[in-house]
């Protein structure tokens, strides 16, 4: 009984010793989280500040690696690409991070924009253009997606996104009837319905406001952020309410084994109003938020996935505000990325931001818009 308790003592004494020689599990739970103010331009040239690059992983910090066409190697560590790079022989931009962006800025032939990025690798849910006084914001996906939502650069102080990133998220898993309602600049509107259920929301993220509760869509009226001037009785706006209508349709026919059956789709902004496009009897047309035709615009509907209406929209965009619209539009629509102004030629992205000045008549605007083709190193 004496040997079994020695036994005993030494092996506890053992394993406290063992513990104590070993460091301590790394853990980024404290009280305060990881205080940081790291920018990119704080990291050397070729270094890319990334989450959990320090303390243990805890922390955001900058980390290189072999730069932009370097030779390189995965299972080498020296000889590894840095951030925002993949390795084939040689790093190339690594297109599904937006930490790849950095390198191109960093490319002396690169003259265009480019977006901002979060350290997770994930793309700046407000993207600014121009300047501050009659440039704008957009709102983005965190894979670099423009979503709906925009504010003059002025007003973007509070501009979150956080409603169209919501509601993208949701139509990407499969929800059709997403009936979340999103301010012009991509925040929440107040009064919120979705799933059967109505609530006050918080503008910034959409949380219930505090000292409301949520209620059943049929009490949505007795909330107090319901206004009868605003939104009278149906919380689905002209726009939703056709739209689902021909998704109710269209599950009913799904139901009785009817298949095939299709609509000219109606699309709808985030906002409840109508989408940028309208298809008719095969040919696609620019519309403005009341679902009127803009200008003459309209391609073939074999053509509808390059279609975005930017430009026809901006027309009249920069004509509620006032200010003059100088840049040539497309056909279907969108920007024409060669402009040219009294003999002067110049490029434009998709967005109508000037990227180049001083074009060759002979030059291509891609090697100078962000995303495009000219980057597609596969």
């Amino acid at each position: 009984m004496i040997l079994l308790s020695t036994l005993l003592l030494l092996f506890l004494v053992t394993t406290f010793k063992f513990a104590q020689s070993q460091p301590p599990l790394a853990s980024c739970d404290g009280f305060y989280g990881c205080i940081s103010s790291l920018r990119q331009s704080d990291c050397a040239p070729g270094e890319v500040l990334i989450s959990g690059a320090s303390l243990d992983g805890c922390c955001p910090g900058c980390r290189g690696g072999q730069g932009y066409m370097q030779v390189c190697n995965v299972n080498v560590p020296n000889r590894r690409c840095a951030p925002g790079l993949k390795c084939d022989r040689k790093c190339l931009y690594d297109q599904t991070t937006c930490l790849h962006t950095i390198h191109m800025k960093e490319e002396e032939e690169w003259a265009g924009w480019y977006p901002r990025c979060n350290v997770d690798g994930t793309y700046a849910s407000r993207q600014c253009r121009g300047d501050r006084l009659s440039g704008r914001c957009f709102c983005y996906s965190e894979d670099g997606r423009r979503l709906f939502g925009w504010d003059w650069y002025k007003n973007a102080a509070t501009m979150t996104c956080a409603c169209s990133r919501r509601r993208a998220k949701l139509e990407a898993e499969g929800r059709t009837t997403v009936t979340l309602h999103c301010t012009q600049n991509g925040n929440f509107e107040e009064l919120q319905c979705d799933s059967g259920v109505c609530w006050c929301a918080d503008e910034y993220g959409g949380d219930p406001l505090i000292g409301t509760t949520v209620v059943h869509d049929g009490l949505w009226k007795l909330l107090p952020c319901y206004n009868a001037t605003l939104h009278g009785d149906s919380y689905l706006r002209q726009c939703e309410s056709a739209a689902f209508a021909q998704k109710t349709i269209q599950k009913r026919f799904a139901t009785r084994g009817t298949i095939g059956v299709t609509f000219n789709a109606v699309r709808c902004d985030y906002d409840g109003t109508y989408g940028a496009y309208k298809i008719e009897n095969g040919v696609v047309y620019c519309t403005w938020r009341d679902g009127k035709k803009i200008g003459s615009f309209q391609v073939r509907s074999s053509m509808v996935s390059s279609v975005n209406c930017n430009c026809a929209r901006d027309t009249q965009i920069f004509q509620e505000a006032g200010i003059p619209f100088t840049l040539s539009c497309g056909g279907n629509g969108n920007y024409e990325y060669l402009q040219d102004q009294n003999g002067q030629l110049f490029c434009v992205d998709g967005d109508g931001y000037v990227v180049s000045t001083d074009v060759r008549p002979t030059e291509s605007c891609d090697k100078f818009i962000y995303n495009s083709e000219f980057y597609d190193e596969e």
